[in-house]
Protein backbone atom coordinates (compact mmCIF):
# COMPACT_ATOMS: atom_id res chain seq x y z
CA UNK A 1 0.00 0.00 0.00
CA UNK A 2 2.80 2.44 0.92
CA UNK A 3 4.56 1.62 -2.35
CA UNK A 4 1.42 2.43 -4.36
CA UNK A 5 0.99 5.74 -2.57
CA UNK A 6 4.62 6.62 -3.28
CA UNK A 7 4.23 5.80 -6.97
CA UNK A 8 1.08 7.93 -7.19
CA UNK A 9 2.85 10.86 -5.52
CA UNK A 10 5.78 10.63 -7.95
CA UNK A 11 3.33 10.47 -10.86
CA UNK A 12 1.54 13.64 -9.79
CA UNK A 13 4.82 15.49 -9.31
CA UNK A 14 6.06 14.42 -12.73
CA UNK A 15 3.14 16.01 -14.57
CA UNK A 16 3.12 19.28 -12.67
CA UNK A 17 5.98 21.68 -12.00
CA UNK A 18 3.86 24.69 -10.95
CA UNK A 19 2.96 25.85 -7.48
CA UNK A 20 -0.15 24.09 -6.22
CA UNK A 21 -1.71 27.43 -5.26
CA UNK A 22 -1.96 28.26 -8.98
CA UNK A 23 -4.77 26.88 -11.12
CA UNK A 24 -2.69 27.57 -14.20
CA UNK A 25 -4.53 25.50 -16.80
CA UNK A 26 -7.63 23.52 -17.70
CA UNK A 27 -8.62 21.32 -14.74
CA UNK A 28 -5.94 22.74 -12.49
CA UNK A 29 -2.24 22.14 -11.76
CA UNK A 30 -2.36 18.38 -12.35
CA UNK A 31 -5.16 18.56 -14.96
CA UNK A 32 -7.37 16.36 -12.79
CA UNK A 33 -9.80 18.93 -11.28
CA UNK A 34 -8.20 18.58 -7.82
CA UNK A 35 -6.61 21.22 -5.56
CA UNK A 36 -4.40 19.25 -3.18
CA UNK A 37 -3.04 21.82 -0.70
CA UNK A 38 -6.08 24.06 -0.24
CA UNK A 39 -8.13 24.82 2.84
CA UNK A 40 -11.74 26.00 2.63
CA UNK A 41 -14.64 26.43 5.02
CA UNK A 42 -16.61 23.21 5.46
CA UNK A 43 -19.80 25.02 6.44
CA UNK A 44 -21.68 27.74 4.57
CA UNK A 45 -24.20 30.30 5.82
CA UNK A 46 -27.79 29.75 4.74
CA UNK A 47 -27.36 32.21 1.85
CA UNK A 48 -23.98 30.77 0.84
CA UNK A 49 -20.42 32.13 0.83
CA UNK A 50 -19.57 35.73 -0.08
CA UNK A 51 -19.31 36.76 -3.72
CA UNK A 52 -16.30 39.06 -3.79
CA UNK A 53 -16.74 40.49 -7.28
CA UNK A 54 -18.23 39.90 -10.71
CA UNK A 55 -16.92 40.80 -14.14
CA UNK A 56 -19.09 41.12 -17.29
CA UNK A 57 -18.27 38.72 -20.13
CA UNK A 58 -19.67 38.08 -23.57
CA UNK A 59 -21.36 34.84 -24.51
CA UNK A 60 -19.06 31.85 -24.15
CA UNK A 61 -18.05 28.73 -22.31
CA UNK A 62 -14.31 29.23 -21.85
CA UNK A 63 -13.16 28.76 -18.25
CA UNK A 64 -10.54 30.69 -16.31
CA UNK A 65 -7.00 29.93 -15.21
CA UNK A 66 -5.26 31.60 -12.26
CA UNK A 67 -1.59 32.41 -11.75
CA UNK A 68 -0.04 34.60 -9.01
CA UNK A 69 -3.40 36.21 -8.13
CA UNK A 70 -4.23 37.00 -11.75
CA UNK A 71 -7.22 35.50 -13.56
CA UNK A 72 -6.96 34.78 -17.28
CA UNK A 73 -9.98 34.14 -19.48
CA UNK A 74 -10.57 34.21 -23.22
CA UNK A 75 -13.58 36.40 -23.92
CA UNK A 76 -15.20 37.14 -27.28
CA UNK A 77 -16.98 39.94 -29.12
CA UNK A 78 -19.49 38.04 -31.20
CA UNK A 79 -18.61 37.87 -34.87
CA UNK A 80 -15.55 40.10 -34.57
CA UNK A 81 -12.72 39.30 -32.17
CA UNK A 82 -11.29 37.26 -29.31
CA UNK A 83 -10.17 39.04 -26.14
CA UNK A 84 -7.65 37.56 -23.70
CA UNK A 85 -8.34 39.26 -20.37
CA UNK A 86 -6.15 39.49 -17.26
CA UNK A 87 -8.16 40.30 -14.12
CA UNK A 88 -6.92 40.88 -10.58
CA UNK A 89 -8.06 37.95 -8.42
CA UNK A 90 -8.53 40.07 -5.30
CA UNK A 91 -10.22 43.16 -6.71
CA UNK A 92 -11.90 41.97 -9.92
CA UNK A 93 -10.37 44.87 -11.84
CA UNK A 94 -9.10 44.23 -15.35
CA UNK A 95 -5.33 44.76 -15.50
CA UNK A 96 -4.90 44.37 -19.27
CA UNK A 97 -6.25 42.62 -22.33
CA UNK A 98 -5.06 41.48 -25.73
CA UNK A 99 -7.58 41.61 -28.56
CA UNK A 100 -7.22 40.11 -32.03
CA UNK A 101 -9.51 39.93 -35.03
CA UNK A 102 -11.40 36.65 -35.49
CA UNK A 103 -14.33 37.07 -37.86
CA UNK A 104 -17.37 34.83 -38.06
CA UNK A 105 -19.60 33.07 -35.61
CA UNK A 106 -21.04 29.67 -34.81
CA UNK A 107 -24.02 28.13 -33.02
CA UNK A 108 -23.52 28.48 -29.27
CA UNK A 109 -21.19 31.44 -29.87
CA UNK A 110 -18.21 32.52 -27.80
CA UNK A 111 -14.94 31.18 -26.44
CA UNK A 112 -14.50 27.50 -25.65
CA UNK A 113 -11.14 26.75 -24.03
CA UNK A 114 -9.05 27.59 -20.95
CA UNK A 115 -5.74 29.52 -21.29
CA UNK A 116 -2.52 28.00 -19.96
CA UNK A 117 -0.24 30.29 -17.95
CA UNK A 118 3.26 30.38 -16.46
CA UNK A 119 5.45 33.11 -14.96
CA UNK A 120 5.96 34.91 -18.26
CA UNK A 121 3.46 33.81 -20.90
CA UNK A 122 -0.14 32.90 -21.68
CA UNK A 123 -1.07 30.35 -24.35
CA UNK A 124 -4.63 30.26 -25.62
CA UNK A 125 -6.66 28.87 -28.51
CA UNK A 126 -9.68 30.75 -29.83
CA UNK A 127 -12.86 29.20 -31.30
CA UNK A 128 -11.62 29.86 -34.86
CA UNK A 129 -8.31 28.07 -34.27
CA UNK A 130 -6.09 31.06 -33.43
CA UNK A 131 -3.28 29.78 -31.23
CA UNK A 132 -1.43 32.62 -29.47
CA UNK A 133 1.46 32.95 -27.08
CA UNK A 134 1.18 36.31 -25.30
CA UNK A 135 3.84 38.01 -23.16
CA UNK A 136 2.41 38.88 -19.74
CA UNK A 137 4.70 41.90 -19.30
CA UNK A 138 4.24 43.55 -22.69
CA UNK A 139 0.68 42.25 -23.29
CA UNK A 140 1.71 41.61 -26.88
CA UNK A 141 1.80 38.39 -28.93
CA UNK A 142 5.08 36.46 -29.09
CA UNK A 143 3.86 34.15 -31.86
CA UNK A 144 0.67 32.98 -33.56
CA UNK A 145 -0.53 29.93 -35.49
CA UNK A 146 -3.92 29.17 -36.95
CA UNK A 147 -4.48 25.48 -36.29
CA UNK A 148 -7.23 25.12 -38.89
CA UNK A 149 -5.30 26.63 -41.79
CA UNK A 150 -1.86 25.18 -41.03
CA UNK A 151 -3.01 21.62 -40.36
CA UNK A 152 -5.93 21.50 -42.82
CA UNK A 153 -8.53 21.00 -40.14
CA UNK A 154 -12.25 21.64 -40.51
CA UNK A 155 -13.94 24.14 -38.23
CA UNK A 156 -16.07 22.08 -35.82
CA UNK A 157 -19.78 22.84 -35.54
CA UNK A 158 -19.32 24.71 -32.26
CA UNK A 159 -15.80 26.02 -32.76
CA UNK A 160 -12.33 24.92 -31.71
CA UNK A 161 -11.95 23.86 -28.08
CA UNK A 162 -8.29 23.31 -27.20
CA UNK A 163 -6.70 23.93 -23.82
CA UNK A 164 -2.88 23.78 -24.30
CA UNK A 165 -0.56 21.52 -22.28
CA UNK A 166 2.91 22.69 -21.25
CA UNK A 167 5.49 19.89 -21.17
CA UNK A 168 9.08 20.95 -20.51
CA UNK A 169 9.91 23.33 -23.42
CA UNK A 170 6.85 22.30 -25.43
CA UNK A 171 3.29 23.52 -25.67
CA UNK A 172 0.99 20.84 -27.05
CA UNK A 173 -2.44 21.02 -28.68
CA UNK A 174 -4.54 18.83 -30.98
CA UNK A 175 -5.35 20.44 -34.37
CA UNK A 176 -7.16 17.24 -35.45
CA UNK A 177 -6.46 18.01 -39.11
CA UNK A 178 -5.36 16.24 -42.27
CA UNK A 179 -1.72 17.15 -41.57
CA UNK A 180 -1.61 16.27 -37.85
CA UNK A 181 -3.77 15.00 -35.03
CA UNK A 182 -1.61 16.37 -32.22
CA UNK A 183 1.16 18.97 -32.53
CA UNK A 184 3.93 20.17 -30.21
CA UNK A 185 5.55 23.60 -30.53
CA UNK A 186 8.48 25.23 -28.81
CA UNK A 187 6.61 27.21 -26.18
CA UNK A 188 8.81 30.33 -26.57
CA UNK A 189 9.55 30.47 -30.31
CA UNK A 190 6.39 28.82 -31.64
CA UNK A 191 8.46 26.52 -33.86
CA UNK A 192 6.80 23.19 -34.68
CA UNK A 193 8.82 20.45 -32.91
CA UNK A 194 6.76 17.37 -33.73
CA UNK A 195 3.41 16.40 -35.15
CA UNK A 196 1.55 13.12 -34.97
CA UNK A 197 -0.22 11.27 -37.72
CA UNK A 198 -3.81 12.42 -38.41
CA UNK A 199 -6.40 10.97 -36.05
CA UNK A 200 -8.90 8.43 -37.36
CA UNK A 201 -11.99 10.41 -36.35
CA UNK A 202 -13.29 13.89 -37.01
CA UNK A 203 -12.53 17.20 -35.31
CA UNK A 204 -14.45 17.53 -32.08
CA UNK A 205 -14.12 19.30 -28.72
CA UNK A 206 -11.80 17.28 -26.50
CA UNK A 207 -8.35 18.45 -25.33
CA UNK A 208 -5.32 16.16 -24.92
CA UNK A 209 -4.18 14.65 -21.62
CA UNK A 210 -0.65 14.30 -20.22
CA UNK A 211 0.03 11.04 -18.37
CA UNK A 212 2.84 8.66 -17.47
CA UNK A 213 2.49 4.93 -18.12
CA UNK A 214 5.37 2.47 -18.27
CA UNK A 215 7.69 5.25 -17.05
CA UNK A 216 6.96 7.09 -20.31
CA UNK A 217 5.43 10.57 -20.47
CA UNK A 218 2.73 10.52 -23.10
CA UNK A 219 0.04 12.67 -24.67
CA UNK A 220 -3.33 10.93 -24.89
CA UNK A 221 -5.96 12.09 -27.34
CA UNK A 222 -9.53 10.98 -28.09
CA UNK A 223 -10.98 10.99 -31.60
CA UNK A 224 -14.70 10.57 -32.35
CA UNK A 225 -16.35 8.55 -35.08
CA UNK A 226 -18.61 10.23 -37.62
CA UNK A 227 -22.16 8.88 -37.89
CA UNK A 228 -22.35 10.19 -41.46
CA UNK A 229 -18.92 9.06 -42.67
CA UNK A 230 -17.85 5.45 -42.09
CA UNK A 231 -14.22 6.33 -42.83
CA UNK A 232 -14.05 8.42 -39.63
CA UNK A 233 -13.61 6.00 -36.73
CA UNK A 234 -13.07 6.55 -33.01
CA UNK A 235 -9.82 5.92 -31.17
CA UNK A 236 -7.96 6.70 -27.98
CA UNK A 237 -4.30 7.09 -28.91
CA UNK A 238 -1.10 7.90 -27.02
CA UNK A 239 2.00 9.67 -28.37
CA UNK A 240 5.39 9.97 -26.69
CA UNK A 241 5.48 13.49 -25.23
CA UNK A 242 9.00 14.38 -26.41
CA UNK A 243 8.85 12.99 -29.94
CA UNK A 244 5.24 12.34 -30.99
CA UNK A 245 6.00 8.66 -31.62
CA UNK A 246 2.86 6.54 -31.38
CA UNK A 247 2.76 4.27 -28.31
CA UNK A 248 -0.63 2.55 -28.19
CA UNK A 249 -4.27 2.78 -29.29
CA UNK A 250 -7.67 1.68 -27.99
CA UNK A 251 -10.73 1.47 -30.25
CA UNK A 252 -13.51 0.54 -27.83
CA UNK A 253 -14.84 3.97 -26.89
CA UNK A 254 -17.58 4.22 -29.57
CA UNK A 255 -18.02 7.97 -29.06
CA UNK A 256 -19.24 10.32 -31.77
CA UNK A 257 -19.12 13.48 -29.64
CA UNK A 258 -16.10 13.44 -27.32
CA UNK A 259 -15.69 16.43 -25.02
CA UNK A 260 -14.50 15.06 -21.68
CA UNK A 261 -10.74 14.32 -21.77
CA UNK A 262 -9.08 11.11 -20.65
CA UNK A 263 -8.07 11.13 -16.97
CA UNK A 264 -5.09 9.30 -15.48
CA UNK A 265 -6.01 7.55 -12.22
CA UNK A 266 -2.41 6.55 -11.47
CA UNK A 267 0.59 5.19 -13.38
CA UNK A 268 -1.37 2.19 -14.72
CA UNK A 269 -5.02 3.19 -15.09
CA UNK A 270 -6.82 5.60 -17.43
CA UNK A 271 -10.47 6.64 -17.03
CA UNK A 272 -12.68 7.58 -19.98
CA UNK A 273 -16.18 8.99 -19.75
CA UNK A 274 -18.38 10.18 -22.61
CA UNK A 275 -22.03 10.57 -23.48
CA UNK A 276 -22.36 9.60 -27.12
CA UNK A 277 -22.29 5.83 -27.18
CA UNK A 278 -24.99 5.41 -29.84
CA UNK A 279 -27.91 7.20 -31.50
CA UNK A 280 -29.67 7.36 -28.13
CA UNK A 281 -26.81 9.48 -26.78
CA UNK A 282 -26.22 6.96 -24.02
CA UNK A 283 -23.47 7.64 -21.45
CA UNK A 284 -20.52 5.33 -20.91
CA UNK A 285 -17.48 5.07 -18.66
CA UNK A 286 -14.41 2.90 -19.22
CA UNK A 287 -11.35 2.11 -17.14
CA UNK A 288 -8.21 0.97 -18.98
CA UNK A 289 -5.04 -0.58 -17.66
CA UNK A 290 -1.90 0.52 -19.52
CA UNK A 291 1.23 -1.58 -18.96
CA UNK A 292 4.54 -1.97 -20.74
CA UNK A 293 6.52 -5.12 -21.52
CA UNK A 294 9.85 -4.34 -23.11
CA UNK A 295 9.08 -1.74 -25.76
CA UNK A 296 5.44 -2.76 -26.19
CA UNK A 297 2.46 -1.17 -24.43
CA UNK A 298 -0.52 -3.35 -23.59
CA UNK A 299 -4.04 -1.99 -23.15
CA UNK A 300 -6.56 -3.93 -21.08
CA UNK A 301 -10.18 -2.92 -20.51
CA UNK A 302 -10.91 -3.25 -16.79
CA UNK A 303 -14.55 -2.22 -17.06
CA UNK A 304 -17.06 -0.78 -19.53
CA UNK A 305 -20.34 0.51 -18.11
CA UNK A 306 -23.41 2.26 -19.49
CA UNK A 307 -24.63 3.05 -15.98
CA UNK A 308 -22.71 6.32 -15.69
CA UNK A 309 -21.12 8.78 -18.06
CA UNK A 310 -20.41 12.49 -18.44
CA UNK A 311 -20.79 14.35 -21.71
CA UNK A 312 -18.71 17.42 -20.95
CA UNK A 313 -16.62 17.31 -17.77
CA UNK A 314 -14.39 14.57 -16.32
CA UNK A 315 -15.02 12.85 -13.02
CA UNK A 316 -13.13 13.63 -9.82
CA UNK A 317 -11.39 10.89 -7.85
CA UNK A 318 -11.54 10.70 -4.06
CA UNK A 319 -10.60 7.71 -1.91
CA UNK A 320 -10.97 5.15 -4.71
CA UNK A 321 -14.36 6.44 -5.83
CA UNK A 322 -15.27 8.49 -8.90
CA UNK A 323 -17.85 11.29 -8.77
CA UNK A 324 -19.38 12.66 -11.97
CA UNK A 325 -22.40 14.43 -13.42
CA UNK A 326 -24.22 11.68 -15.28
CA UNK A 327 -25.57 13.05 -18.57
CA UNK A 328 -28.77 11.16 -19.25
CA UNK A 329 -32.37 11.96 -18.39
CA UNK A 330 -32.51 12.44 -15.50
CA UNK A 331 -29.17 14.28 -15.31
CA UNK A 332 -27.85 13.33 -11.88
CA UNK A 333 -24.64 13.20 -9.91
CA UNK A 334 -23.34 9.66 -9.43
CA UNK A 335 -20.68 7.88 -7.39
CA UNK A 336 -18.96 4.77 -8.71
CA UNK A 337 -16.17 2.46 -7.63
CA UNK A 338 -13.00 1.79 -9.59
CA UNK A 339 -14.59 -1.54 -10.47
CA UNK A 340 -17.32 0.28 -12.40
CA UNK A 341 -20.11 -0.24 -9.85
CA UNK A 342 -22.48 2.69 -9.31
CA UNK A 343 -23.01 2.91 -5.55
CA UNK A 344 -25.42 5.85 -5.55
CA UNK A 345 -27.08 8.51 -7.66
CA UNK A 346 -28.73 11.74 -6.65
CA UNK A 347 -32.36 10.89 -7.29
CA UNK A 348 -33.97 14.33 -7.08
CA UNK A 349 -33.19 17.99 -7.83
CA UNK A 350 -30.66 19.40 -8.50
CA UNK A 351 -29.89 17.66 -11.76
CA UNK A 352 -26.54 19.45 -12.32
CA UNK A 353 -27.07 19.23 -16.10
CA UNK A 354 -23.74 19.97 -17.90
CA UNK A 355 -22.05 21.62 -14.94
CA UNK A 356 -18.44 21.10 -13.84
CA UNK A 357 -17.13 19.78 -10.54
CA UNK A 358 -13.79 20.00 -8.74
CA UNK A 359 -12.34 18.60 -5.51
CA UNK A 360 -10.93 21.07 -2.95
CA UNK A 361 -9.82 20.19 0.60
CA UNK A 362 -11.58 16.84 0.40
CA UNK A 363 -14.89 18.44 -0.63
CA UNK A 364 -16.63 18.59 -4.00
CA UNK A 365 -17.76 21.87 -5.52
CA UNK A 366 -20.39 21.03 -8.13
CA UNK A 367 -22.04 23.61 -10.38
CA UNK A 368 -25.53 23.21 -11.78
CA UNK A 369 -25.00 23.82 -15.50
CA UNK A 370 -28.57 25.02 -16.00
CA UNK A 371 -28.78 27.83 -13.41
CA UNK A 372 -25.16 28.20 -12.22
CA UNK A 373 -25.82 27.31 -8.56
CA UNK A 374 -22.80 26.02 -6.63
CA UNK A 375 -23.21 23.04 -4.27
CA UNK A 376 -20.77 22.04 -1.53
CA UNK A 377 -20.77 18.24 -1.22
CA UNK A 378 -18.99 15.83 1.09
CA UNK A 379 -17.84 12.91 -1.08
CA UNK A 380 -18.87 9.59 0.42
CA UNK A 381 -19.80 6.18 -1.00
CA UNK A 382 -22.64 6.13 1.53
CA UNK A 383 -24.71 8.68 -0.39
CA UNK A 384 -25.14 12.28 -1.52
CA UNK A 385 -24.23 14.65 1.34
CA UNK A 386 -24.82 18.31 0.57
CA UNK A 387 -23.26 20.78 2.99
CA UNK A 388 -24.28 24.02 1.33
CA UNK A 389 -25.70 25.75 -1.73
CA UNK A 390 -25.30 29.23 -3.21
CA UNK A 391 -26.75 31.18 -6.15
CA UNK A 392 -24.81 33.86 -8.00
CA UNK A 393 -26.57 34.06 -11.37
CA UNK A 394 -30.07 35.13 -12.34
CA UNK A 395 -29.85 34.98 -16.12
CA UNK A 396 -32.56 33.07 -17.96
CA UNK A 397 -29.91 31.78 -20.36
CA UNK A 398 -27.38 30.78 -17.73
CA UNK A 399 -25.82 27.66 -19.32
CA UNK A 400 -22.97 27.60 -16.82
CA UNK A 401 -20.96 24.94 -18.63
CA UNK A 402 -17.43 26.31 -18.18
CA UNK A 403 -14.77 24.49 -16.11
CA UNK A 404 -14.27 25.84 -12.59
CA UNK A 405 -11.05 27.38 -11.28
CA UNK A 406 -9.76 27.67 -7.70
CA UNK A 407 -6.78 29.44 -6.11
CA UNK A 408 -5.90 30.97 -2.73
CA UNK A 409 -9.29 30.25 -1.22
CA UNK A 410 -11.23 31.73 -4.13
CA UNK A 411 -13.48 29.98 -6.64
CA UNK A 412 -14.00 31.41 -10.14
CA UNK A 413 -17.25 30.52 -11.95
CA UNK A 414 -19.03 31.95 -15.00
CA UNK A 415 -22.19 31.79 -17.05
CA UNK A 416 -23.08 33.46 -20.36
CA UNK A 417 -23.07 36.97 -18.91
CA UNK A 418 -20.47 37.31 -16.18
CA UNK A 419 -17.64 35.77 -14.17
CA UNK A 420 -17.92 35.63 -10.36
CA UNK A 421 -15.27 35.24 -7.66
CA UNK A 422 -16.39 33.49 -4.44
CA UNK A 423 -14.61 33.51 -1.07
CA UNK A 424 -14.49 29.91 0.21
CA UNK A 425 -12.34 30.51 3.30
CA UNK A 426 -14.66 32.69 5.39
Amino acid sequence: MKKNLFITAIFLISISCVKQSNWNQYLGPNRNAIATDAKISKTWPADGPIGLWSFPLGLGYGGASIFDNEVFVLDRKIGESDILRCIDLNSGEEKWNFTYEADGELPYPGSRAVPTVDENYVWSVGPHGDFYCVNKKTHEPVWHHNLLKEFESELPNWGVSQSPIIYNDLVIVAPQGEKAGVAAFNKITGELVWKSRPLTGYHFHVSPTLANFGETDQIIMISSYDKNDSTKTDEVVAFEANTGDELWTYDGLYSYASISPAMAIDDKRLFLTECAYNDNYDPISILLEITKEGDVFNVKELFFTEEAGSKMHPAVLFENHLYLNHTKNPNQMKCMTLDGEVVWEKGSAPGFDLGALILVDGLILNQNGKNGDIHLIEPSPEGYKELGKASFFDSKISQAWAPLAFSNGKLIIRDLEKMVCIDLQN
